[in-house]
């Protein structure tokens, strides 16, 4: 009886390491079904993503063959027009990185300025190209800071051409800190920090009154074309 007893002892703990063994089995096997479906949603996902990204490269292929050469002319004819000649073609590579030629040979080193002006020129294009194909004039070309490297015989060629591109945008705003450029430009909104009120005071040369906070988030700045706001 003794041994029987003993038995039946062990026996009944074996079943107890049993059923927790069994519980913890169980409890594997809903965490292995909830890591499965969490690996199902993102496989499907990843199908997606790898689908996106085969279109994004097939349209980025597509994109560089039809609009690299289109934007590369555009851009040429604006810096043939800023550089008086000097310079007449911009070739893009297929990172959309300027390469300004000279004489059909690329340039090693440009200056700043010129660098600047390439900048500006391939942003032009592409604002240019954009509106063409919306098929009318866009309403607002807002350029910030151009002028920063260039002399004064380049800053009063670009506001040139900024006016013979008011068919193509009906309003172009120039932000800059340079103040030679407000006598070349038809309105003026200068925006200044006023230390006793601690607020930015926007006036323009309309006289109107001065407006407390009424620039909170813009820098100092004047003009542009058609109308000017800092």
């Amino acid at each position: 009886m003794r041994a029987v007893e003993l038995r039946v002892v062990q026996a009944e703990s074996d079943a107890q390491n049993a059923a927790a063994t069994l519980e913890v089995a169980e409890r594997s096997v809903r965490e292995l079904a909830d890591r499965q479906k969490v690996l199902d949603h993102l496989s499907a996902r990843k199908r997606l993503h790898d689908e996106l990204d085969r279109a994004y490269t097939d349209l980025r292929t597509d994109l560089n063959f039809q609009l690299r050469p289109e934007l590369s002319e555009l851009a040429s004819a604006f810096l043939s027009d800023l550089t008086d000649g000097r310079y007449g073609e911009i070739e893009l590579d297929d990172e959309y990185e300027i390469n300004v030629l000279e004489d059909g040979v690329p340039k090693p080193v440009i200056s700043g300025g010129e660098e600047d002006l390439a900048n500006l020129v391939l942003r032009l294009a592409i604002s240019q190209m954009i509106a063409e194909r919306a098929g009318q004039p866009f309403a607002l070309l807002v350029l910030d800071e151009i002028f920063g490297s260039l002399d004064e015989l380049h800053r009063a060629s670009v506001i040139d051409l900024l006016r013979r591109l008011q068919d193509r945008f009906e309003q172009v705003i120039l932000i800059t800190h340079i103040e030679s450029v407000r006598e070349q430009l038809d309105h003026v909104v200068a925006v200044r920090f006023d230390e006793e009120s601690g607020a930015s005071v926007v006036t323009s040369v309309d006289a109107l009154p001065a407006i407390p906070n009424g620039g909170a988030n813009m820098e100092p700045a004047a003009p542009s074309s058609a109308a000017v706001a800092g």
